[in-house]
């Protein structure tokens, strides 16, 4: 994609100075003070014979700390009314279709850029931790690359009804930054005019260098790309990010980034017998893997977890391979101390950390052991089989190539693999159809209503009290007008009502809630945020919810845990849950403003995964739960009546199932478990407290017997 010089802020570069020209190598149009006919790409640089990079050894500008960086851009941008905001999560819990985040913009996807949701601040400045491993073999290698670093984002939201700035001031916001901030000569700085698209977005860009760095790139989010075609957007976004990194590298020529980013860590490592590549390595990756932990990610076969897990065992194939007794965590606490951008770092909860290594590093060994005898009897490597291989057994493609070195390995294997899959549903015609007033946020269980429309057999109204399936929760049964309703379903704000027979549209018809089923599902949807909360206090902050199913017979809670959770721990969770119950904790609904939820409750509050919308339905169980859920809740816990948990299991890696009954199915569970034990202790003939003693004596006596032949 091309973009002509009108699209680019040439007027300001005119202005400072700067030239036109275009490059012999790449082609590209750049800008700079230089007589040159190539520009500063480091590709282009060694074609024209000259040094890669041109500061290693000769610095550019005045000297800057890694943390020093920051506070320049902050210092500049504040007099530009730039807002320093706080990094968000690694993980990207507020949306549906990535797992962690790769660039500052994805904070502010798809409700800020679409202008649905007003920004926590506009502009603004944020120092993001990014996650990227596409190019982990370059780490090390390169003094540049990494699998987490910090990007600077530098973003502004231009809405029809209220512009910031674009383009022009945009790019001189950066050359003041450069200039006065980093004290970087202008003849250095070289921009580059390119293109970006994303998203179903596209823009031109600028690309800015100093001696063969990229210090970052400004896109001008600029146009909608609707088959191959380019439309304006309503919403006009500057989305500039910087690798934090190349400033003091840039600043103190340094042979590579690391030393500047890593000295503490790097020092602590040269006592041990390790190559430079391999002392990076292990930096890199441990404060990857450190702030990814600390902000609850799990390290599986499942998921974004599939590049943790395979950083790790890259570290412990380097300590494996040198024989080395080397406690990661340790280096994880140097991280704590050395990142001083994060200071929330120095919270960690590093004897969970170490427990997640330890697991880790048992599946690991176990894994080496057993993929020597899978390897041998596997006689193809394609991607199916690759893949099987590491979901069922944990099998790397790494280790695959460690026992078979001729194997290739698809560079895209962990790529395919990190965004999330969204399910398919049913889309019906629903053009025109007003969104439907939901009367179950009341607690109404009846009304009369106007039909509006039968599409198949579902029938769409103008209000409702049958709350729809969502969220894990079951949908509201019973009547409309004494046709039985069968299931209830939720298409963006329409409310769908399958019934077994017509009505006729414009026709009023009269609402009636199956009353004793909603109660159920209320009690078993608070028992699931009772439940969370109970967990995480057990287990740790890392057991977040993976996923939930509220039916009035049973229901579940699956929740993120590195390990098969003890018979104490379960106790522990239930015995909890039970004492919330008991103390009677009010559970407030509100509905709030999506940025107001985030920065007042942070990112956990989407458990249950992405919520769409500017305002999202916030249940608090006071001092005890916050989530964004858009399910129906009893008003006070004490209204659940009982927990049981009746079963624990592992349904995934690194995700185990809570199955539990509450309110009147859990009473109704315990007394069949007694009616059981009575029938058990009349068998038996003895006190019920004596079965198990009993049943244990029997089955000894019949375990005898049999090994002695005796019926």
């Amino acid at each position: 994609m091309q973009f002509g010089k009108e699209f680019y802020p040439h007027k300001t570069l005119d202005r400072l100075g700067f030239k036109r020209a275009k490059c012999k190598f790449c082609s590209k149009f750049f800008w700079s003070k230089q007589n040159r006919d190539f520009c500063d790409d480091d590709e282009c640089r060694v074609r024209a014979n000259i040094e890669r990079y041109g500061f290693i050894g000769r610095p550019i500008g005045k000297r800057h700390s890694y943390i020093e960086s920051w506070y320049t851009w902050v210092r500049v941008f504040k007099k530009f009314n730039h807002t320093p905001i706080k990094r968000y999560p690694v993980i990207a819990r507020w949306r549906d279709d990535v797992f962690f985040v790769e660039a500052s913009i994805y904070n502010f996807q798809p409700y800020v850029v679409s202008g649905e949701v007003e920004p926590p601040a506009n502009p603004l400045l944020v120092p993001q931790f990014c996650l990227r491993f596409n190019d982990l073999e370059n780490v090390g290698v390169t003094g540049r690359h990494y699998s987490g670093f910090v990007m600077i984002g530098e973003h502004a939201f231009n809405y029809p009804e209220k512009f910031i700035y674009f383009k022009d001031k945009g790019i001189y916001y950066i050359y003041n930054l450069l200039t006065t901030g980093f004290k970087i000569p202008d003849e250095e700085i070289f921009f580059h005019e390119d293109s970006w698209e994303g998203g179903g977005n596209a823009g031109p860009c600028i690309e800015f260098f100093v001696q063969g760095l990229e210090l970052g790139n400004q896109v001008y989010m600029q146009f909608k790309k609707i088959n191959s075609e380019l439309r304006e957007l309503e919403t006009k976004v500057i989305d500039m990010g910087a690798g934090l990194e190349r400033y003091p590298w840039l600043t103190t020529g340094l042979k590579t980034s690391y030393e500047i980013v890593f000295p503490k860590t790097l020092k602590f490592l040269n006592q041990f017998d390790l190559s430079y590549q391999e002392r990076v390595k292990l930096a890199d990756y441990t404060r990857t893997l450190f702030i990814s932990l600390f902000d609850s990610a799990l390290p599986s076969n499942a998921g974004g977890g599939y590049n943790l897990r395979k950083i790790l065992r890259l570290c412990f194939k380097i300590l494996r391979n040198k024989n080395l007794n080397l406690d990661l965590v340790e280096l994880m606490k140097i991280h704590s101390r050395e990142f001083e951008l994060y200071p929330e770092l120095k919270n960690t909860d590093f004897e969970i950390i170490k427990d997640i290594l330890s697991e880790e590093e048992g599946k690991y060994k176990q894994t080496i052991k057993n993929a020597i005898k899978i390897i041998k009897k596997t006689r193809e490597f394609d991607l199916q089989t690759l893949r099987k291989l590491y979901e069922s057994y944990g099998i790397t493609p790494e280790i695959i190539r460690e026992i078979k070195p001729e194997i290739k390995i698809p560079e895209n294997f962990y790529e395919t693999k990190k965004e999330k899959i969204k399910k398919e549903e049913k889309i019906f015609d629903l053009v025109d159809l007003p969104e439907t007033e939901k009367l179950y946020y009341q607690g109404k269980t009846r009304t009369i209503a106007k039909v509006l429309k039968m599409i198949d057999s579902y029938v769409i109204l103008d209000k409702t009290v049958f709350y729809p399936r969502s969220g894990g929760q079951d949908c509201d049964l019973g009547y409309i007008n004494g046709k039985q309703v069968l299931d209830v379903i939720k298409q963006d704000n329409i409310i769908l009502h399958k019934i077994n027979d017509k009505l006729k549209e414009g026709k009023f018809v009269e609402l009636l809630v199956d009353e004793k089923r909603r109660k159920q599902l209320m009690q078993h949807h608070s028992a699931a945020h009772i439940i969370n909360g109970a967990a995480r206090r057990i287990l740790g902050k890392h057991a977040q919810q993976a996923g939930a199913e509220k039916r009035i017979d049973k229901a579940h809670l699956d929740m993120f845990h590195y390990k098969k959770i003890s018979e104490d721990d379960i106790e522990k969770i239930e015995e909890l849950a039970n004492n919330c119950i008991k103390e009677s904790r009010e559970i407030l609904v509100t509905f709030i403003n999506r940025m107001e939820a985030e920065k007042k409750y942070g990112f956990e509050i989407y458990q249950g995964g992405a919520v769409p919308g500017k305002e999202i339905r916030i249940v608090n169980i006071k001092d005890w739960d916050i989530e964004a859920c858009s399910g129906l809740h009893v008003s006070n816990t004490a209204l659940v009546g009982k927990i049981v948990i009746i079963r624990v299991k592992k349904i995934q890696d690194a995700v185990i199932r809570i199955e539990y009954l509450a309110g009147e199915a859990a009473e109704a569970y315990l007394k069949k478990i007694e009616k059981i034990l009575d029938e058990c202790a009349k068998i038996l003939d003895c006190r019920v407290e004596e079965v198990y003693e009993k049943t244990k004596e029997l089955f000894e006596s019949w375990k005898k017997n049999k090994k002695y032949g005796r019926n």
